[in-house]
Order: structure tokens, then sequence, then C-alpha cells
């Protein structure tokens, strides 16, 4: 196979992973548009207001780190959902797939990428090709491209800097979906480059230790955590005011090369006193609801 822009990216990707294409395509149902559920659309209104609130701070180009602590936790489509509805606002909006093990965004939105960020920061004269439309007015993505073997040198590397602090001039918000921390490194070694994290975790789904850890390692980094997304709560779970919730334990396996694995489950309470943005998503899409705690 020609290899057009670097002799070390390989091209192969792996298919061996649970999000399977009937998954995806329940996946796509969740993304937001003028036809999705009234109560999920508020619900990513609110939680862009609340996010914006959080970086109030902030008076150029927000830069915002989506992450989770393990993989299929919601952190791609809550991501691309948020963008969406900074898009809606007239806010100028860059999406980038920073998850250059397994990237999602291009599969989500059904884009043929060609070239994308792992290219770009090798070859930055490139930046014209990586830019995409989306589809959606002042929404622009940038997809993770082929997969390199050095994933966290790059993402860390001056010339992602240099590639963000060039991007921040052209608008007012980008969105980085990154890979979930507690498998790799890739999320900590962005923070130097962001104004905050958003957390994504998963009702039924996200095992307590896990997010502790993951949110240990954020600490860690100096990671200005904004707080929490909870999504695909039951609709007969939704609530107003403070509570703990019951979650799922996973034993957790990590795959031969990139991908990421998970198996059993055990009910738990979550402990932190944080900001939560609890989104319903369940899985036939009917009947949801978007609530939000504090």
């Amino acid at each position: 196979m020609k290899k057009k822009h670097f002799s070390l990216l390989w091209r192969s990707r792996r298919h061996d992973a649970p999000d399977t294409a009937a998954i995806m395509e329940v996946e796509r149902k969740n993304i937001l548009s003028e036809k999705s559920d009234f109560f999920i659309r508020e619900s990513y209104k609110t939680l862009r207001t609340n996010v914006t609130f959080s970086l109030a701070d902030e008076t150029a180009c927000k830069v915002l780190i989506v992450t989770s602590a393990m993989q299929s936790e919601g952190k791609s489509i809550t991501a691309l959902n948020l963008a969406i509805s900074y898009a809606e606002m007239k806010q100028r909006v860059l999406l980038i797939d920073c998850d250059l093990r397994r990237p999602k965004l291009a599969r989500l939105l059904s884009a043929k990428e060609k070239v994308g960020l792992s290219n770009l920061l090798i070859q930055p004269e490139l930046l014209g090709k990586a830019i995409h439309d989306s589809g959606i007015e002042d929404l622009d993505v940038i997809f993770a491209g082929d997969v390199p073997p050095n994933p966290s040198e790059l993402l860390g590397s001056s010339r992602m800097k240099a590639l963000l602090d060039s991007l921040q001039k052209n608008y007012d918000y980008i969105i980085l979906d990154t890979s979930p921390v507690n498998l790799v490194t890739d999320a900590c070694v962005l923070v130097p480059e962001s104004s905050g994290v958003l957390f994504v975790v998963r009702a039924g789904l996200s095992e307590r230790g896990s997010v502790l850890r993951a949110v240990e390692q954020l600490e860690r980094s100096h990671a200005k955590i904004l707080g929490f997304v909870l999504n695909e709560v039951p609709q007969e779970n939704g609530y107003y005011g403070y509570r703990k919730y019951g979650y799922r334990r996973h034993r957790y396996g990590y795959g031969r090369g990139y991908g990421y694995g998970y198996t059993t489950r055990m009910i738990f309470n979550f402990p932190f006193k944080c900001c939560f943005f609890i989104i319903t998503l369940p899985s036939d899409n009917a009947g949801t609801r978007g609530l939000i705690v504090r």
C-alpha cells in the first residue's frame, strides 16, 4: 500500500471492538438534530450553558477536553453533540478527534476521512485538507487520520501545541475527543493546552474505582475538571437534587495492540459531590429526559 504522508503511520484499523455497525447506527440516531427529542436537546443546552459559565474567565478561544475513564462510556457522542449545540448558537466550533488509537468521529458522521490529525502533526502544510466541513453550519471537524505508532508523543509534542495555538485564532471553541484516561496518557498530555475537562460517566457501566483512578490522574496533571456528564440514565430514574447513583463494576482487559475491552459487573455508589450534567439516552431512543444536578 502506498504511504502518502510518512512511513511510520499504520493504516490498518482494528475491527474487533464492541462498537459494531449495528451499535454505531443506534449511536447515530442520538446525534443532535431538529428531529431530536425535546428533552435531549434541552439536556445539551443545559450542558452548554453550564460549561460556558464554568469557562467564564476564559476570554479567548476555549479548548475543552471530553474524556472518560474507560471505553464505551459515551465521550464521543457527548463531544459531538456539545459541539453541535455550540454551533447552533452561531459559535465557531472545531471538533478534533484526538483518540488516535480508536477514532470514532468519522464513523459517527459517516465520513470518509483521508487526512487527519496524525497526518497534520507530521506535515503541518496539510492543514487545509485536514479541516473538514461537518455539514453543520459553524462546525468544522478534524478527524484522527492514520493510526500512528506513537499517539501520546504526537499529542504531547510542540507541533500539537503550535497547531492548537494557530487554530484558536479562527474558532470560539475547540473540543477535543480524547482516549479514555485509564488506558493511555493521551488525555493527560493535552491538559496543559486545555481550558477544562468534561468527564463522561455512563450509568450502569462506569466503575467507581475506575472513575476515581482517572480523576486522580487528571488532578496530577493539574486539570480543571468542569463536571461530570452522566449519560444513559433510564428515564424512570430521572430526578432533581442530590443523590448517590448506582453503577456497575467492570473487570477491564487490554487487548493486543490498540483497543480496549471489558467484562463483569457489580453495583456500587458514586462518591463525588460534583456538578453532574445528566443526559438520558435509552437504547430505543424513545421517551427520553434530560436533567442537571449540582
